[in-house]
């Protein structure tokens, strides 16, 4: 007997039955329907628009010529996920609707234009796109073999998933990657800000911090702090050459900030501190560079008088076994494949801390997808 279909809507997480698995299919096809719109730029075409719009005119907005009615059956489903909103639907108007029926974007839809600070196209294109969909085909491989053939990313195209982005033929891939990041550091930084009390440093040293995003929303609440943002020398290089430039968008004083070029694993490259952040960087990585990261932040600082360094380790901790943890299983399942790596639970953690050198002090839990671990180690001390 067919299931009440009325809950298909709903996330598969939480239904049962068939239609747990009805709700599963459609929200895929749902997913790439926004993924299409994202990467045709439909957002930019009809922000600039400045008016509703019908799917024939917008099929040929700069002479793209596209099909109109292809077009409008996409933009009918991007309605439905509510990006977009359609007006006079009347029965009068279902006659050719790719002529007559216009589309204008709602507020969610607004974050889909380009030049939204929030980046969050490129957040979904880095997600949902053929890349990941060929990484994750190699699932079952990676299950049955673990890494002997290497990750599901290592499978699909021969590579690590750094050095993919390294190539040049693949910059594009790699611009997506950073914005991805950047969406989710807009993402989580409000309650990040909100949980830890920063006043407590002079300091704070954002390693591989990318743009700057999460420390300049600390260094605003936070006002006697100095900042270093810390990252390979391109992503630097990058994150100092927009204008305005991250600090420079949020009024930061000049005085206050400072970009330092170097890599994580050389301790003589990284800045001294008196807090360092480690935000969506240590589930990058297995045990053996983990352990390297922090002792490499602990060398950087054996040239000071003895004084005590703190960390904060950002990531989707895995605080319970639980389906109220769902979304740091699922982000474990997505490093697992990309990069070989993981989610660690608290346990993982205070093992990887004891192993560096650290002790652990608190955990902090956000009312976000993040946990924050704060742990301490005092320099020259051998």
């Amino acid at each position: 007997m067919a299931e009440n279909n009325d809950n298909i809507i709903r996330s598969p997480m939480e239904l049962n039955g068939l239609s747990k698995y009805f709700s599963l299919i459609r929200h895929r096809v749902v997913e790439y329907a926004i993924w299409t719109f994202c990467e045709l730029g439909i957002a930019d075409l009809m922000n600039n628009h400045k008016m509703p719009i019908t799917a024939l005119e917008l099929s040929q907005l700069h002479d793209n010529n596209w099909n109109a009615e292809y077009l409008y059956r996409l933009l009918r489903v991007i309605a439905d996920a509510g990006i977009i909103t359609q007006t006079n639907t009347d029965e009068k108007h279902l006659n050719q609707p790719e002529q007559t029926i216009r589309f204008e974007l709602t507020k969610d839809g607004l974050l889909l234009t380009s030049n939204h600070v929030f980046k969050t196209p490129d957040m979904l294109r880095l997600f949902i796109n053929p890349i990941t969909d060929k990484t994750h085909s190699y699932l079952p491989s990676m299950i049955k073999f673990g890494n002997t053939n290497g990750n599901c990313f290592e499978q699909a195209f021969g590579c690590s998933a750094f050095e993919y982005m390294k190539k040049e033929e693949n910059k594009e891939y790699a611009h997506i990657f950073n914005n991805g990041m950047l969406t989710y550091t807009y993402y989580t930084a409000e309650s990040i800000v909100s949980t830890v009390d920063f006043s407590r440093f002079n300091t704070l040293v954002d390693i591989g911090g990318g743009l700057g995003t999460l420390l300049v929303s600390i260094m605003e609440k936070y006002q006697n702090l100095h900042g270093i943002l810390f990252d390979l020398d391109h992503v630097i290089q990058n994150a100092k050459s927009i204008n305005p430039n991250e600090f420079q968008r949020r009024q930061i004083e000049t005085n206050r900030y400072e970009y330092v070029s170097g890599d994580m694993f050389k301790s003589e490259t990284i800045p001294l501190g008196d807090a360092y952040i480690l935000k969506s960087l240590i589930h990058d990585w297995n045990d053996e560079k983990s352990i390297e990261i922090f002792k490499s932040i602990h060398n950087a600082n054996k040239t000071q008088m003895k004084k005590q360094i703190t960390v904060f380790i950002i990531e989707s901790i895995i605080t319970s076994e639980n389906k109220d943890n769902w979304e740091a299983h699922i982000l474990d399942i997505h490093m697992l494949a990309n990069l070989g790596a993981k989610e660690r639970n608290l346990w993982e953690y205070n093992n990887l801390l004891n192993r560096s050198g650290y002790e652990f002090k608190h955990l902090y839990k956000t009312d976000g997808p993040v946990s924050i671990i704060e742990a301490t180690i005092t320099t020259n001390q051998e």
